[in-house]
């Protein structure tokens, strides 16, 4: 409906009046929005003589109502005592039986999903990922509405047990423990909150049945587990909340770290658990979560114990685990690259890099279909493989014909990139030499500048190819000029929409390693771009640190 004004009144407002102030209006011709229709019926709302005057204006009515409400008005007749008692059912009636209603499923189409699963927003983020559980709208809908409910019980007068009750399944999903719990766990746990007796706790019973009454239609605090009966785990959005609101969250305590591992998790729900621990400096904890796997061969999970004791230096116990580590075939295996076999696939813009533990094929995706190209970050200590890391998505991004390689090798050895440059596979390259270095980066900005003049590159094609610039030990070249630090953080801030990428491999992620700027470390590790973090023990490290770089506050190089 093109050219017309919305008018949107709030829930309970007194439109009975609108056609006067509607008519004669030069924003005309308008659409009237009544969001939740059922607060906008009755005497001073919508009611027979308001319609049939805006029907005259030919005013466009768009209104919402939940599927519940629309059976209650839907199904009533405007006669006898029910209309008498309840004239607004009336009114509904007549209005639902005038018009030809919309159902949305409260589950996407698979091409929704797609589509959403492309944006940068978090919120969207999270809920695209709960969509095998949830509707995303009633994800995003309903969770902060149960947030502010869950808090506001937390009182007296309010339900002080039933917060505590969800505190501690909340607490567990903040681990990394993914499963639902018997009841009787979280009974014996959310006794451990309830700290103050002048709160004046309700029943358990009372407290049960709050955090687990279905609210809106759509969930409850609680929601119940799929495998066995009166199991019960935390709606997904309340744990995803705490996490995201870094000055609310509050510090996960011992015994519940403790019952997450005595759930007896699975391996991968172990590993994520250590993982979760480490990154919120339980190292007590990570390190109770991965002995078992690294007793059990899983090197991954002894070289990050390795780690753990490195940085405390216990240097004898690092040893050990370390020993252990190069014990897994897994770790030291090299990924063959098999030209018959594409790397790249266009329709999610990702590129092989390997496979997993279980078999699977590892991916990166230095593409957002619809939204631009990624940057990307290859951190990690020498000879541990970056540079080969860097030469598969070289290659997949060659192969794809979808990309321009430039080229700029700022290592000691100055070899990795050979076989491109010797092949005529590069646009442009250079070896050590600080000004062609700039000039490519120069030209890459330019390309910037006319690009988001003429618009429609963010899907990398072979009419308009995307630009990677692969920076081969970028923090040499970092060190020694101003100028390319400035361009690469143009590049970085602005590049992505128009197809022009950045990758670097450096040594870690500290400012040293981005020369000095804050801006580009900043910039380079934020949670938009790609990441590779190499060395099972060292990556989370510098995972972690990349945690402390994009906090709020102050700035504090984690590496000093």
């Amino acid at each position: 409906m093109p050219n017309h004004t919305i008018y949107a009144p709030t829930r309970g407002t007194k439109i009975a009046e609108l056609p006067k102030h509607l008519k004669g209006s030069p924003a005309a011709p308008f659409v009237l929005w009544l969001d939740d229709l059922e607060g906008f019926l009755g005497n001073q709302g919508i009611n027979p003589t308001l319609l049939d005057s805006l029907e005259r204006m030919n005013v466009a009515i768009v209104a919402t109502m939940r599927d519940s409400l629309f059976e209650t008005y839907a199904n009533s007749r405007g006669h006898g005592v029910v209309a008498e008692e309840n004239p607004s059912r009336q009114i509904g009636n007549r209005l639902l039986r005038a018009v030809e209603p919309v159902f949305i499923d409260r589950s996407w189409s698979d091409r929704e999903i797609d589509r959403a699963s492309k944006t940068l927003d978090e919120r969207l983020a999270d809920a695209v990922a709960h969509s095998n559980t949830y509707g995303v709208a009633e994800y995003l809908a309903a969770g902060p509405t149960l947030m502010e409910e869950w808090q506001r019980a937390q009182r007296v007068g309010g339900h002080p047990r039933g917060a505590a009750l969800v505190q501690a399944s909340v607490d567990l999903a903040r681990t990394g423990f993914g499963g639902a719990v018997d009841i009787d766990v979280l009974e014996d746990l959310h006794e451990k909150y309830l700290s103050s007796p002048a709160l004046r706790p309700e029943s358990w019973d009372d407290a049960k049945s709050w955090a687990t009454e279905v609210r809106y239609g759509v969930s409850g605090l609680l929601i119940p587990g799929e495998e066995y009966e009166d199991t019960w785990r935390t709606f997904d959005y309340l744990p995803d909340a705490v996490s995201r609101t870094r000055h609310d969250r509050s510090d996960i305590p011992d015994f519940i770290w403790k019952e997450a591992l005595d759930l007896c998790p699975e391996d991968d729900e172990r590993w994520l658990i250590g993982v979760h621990a480490y990154m919120d400096g339980r190292n007590d904890f990570a390190i109770a979560a991965w002995e078992p796997l690294a007793m059990d061969g899983n090197g991954g999970a002894a070289a990050a114990i390795a780690s753990i004791y490195e940085d405390s230096g216990n240097s004898d116990t690092a040893l050990y685990w370390r020993q252990a580590a190069f014990q897994d075939e897994f770790l030291s295996t090299a990924v063959p690259y098999d030209p018959t076999t594409p790397l790249y696939r266009p329709e999610t813009g990702k590129i092989a890099v390997g496979h997993s533990r279980d078999g699977q094929v590892a991916e990166i995706e230095i593409h957002k279909p619809n939204i631009g190209v990624r940057h990307g970050i290859i951190a990690g200590e020498k000879g541990i493989g970056k540079s080969n890391h860097l030469t598969l998505i070289l290659l997949g991004a060659l192969t794809s014909s979808r990309y321009r390689l430039l080229l700029i090798d700022w290592s000691p050895e100055q070899k990795h990139f050979h076989p491109f440059i010797e092949n005529g596979a590069a646009l442009s390259f250079s070896v050590g030499n600080l000004k062609t270095s700039l000039g490519i980066l120069s030209n890459a900005a330019r390309v910037i500048e006319v690009r988001r003049k003429k618009g429609g590159y963010v899907n990398p094609n072979i009419e308009k190819p995307g630009l990677l610039i692969a920076i081969e030990e970028a923090h040499h070249l970092f060190q020694i000029s101003g100028e390319a630090k400035s361009l690469c953080l143009k590049i970085a801030q602005e590049g992505g929409p128009v197809g022009v990428s950045l990758f670097v491999t450096i040594p870690d992620v500290s400012l040293g390693s981005f020369g000095g700027s804050v801006e580009l470390q900043k910039e380079m590790t934020k949670e938009d771009n790609f990441a590779f973090y190499m060395g099972t023990g060292n990556g989370l490290r510098m995972l972690r640190d990349v945690r402390k770089v994009q906090a709020d506050g102050e700035f504090e190089d984690p590496y000093e």
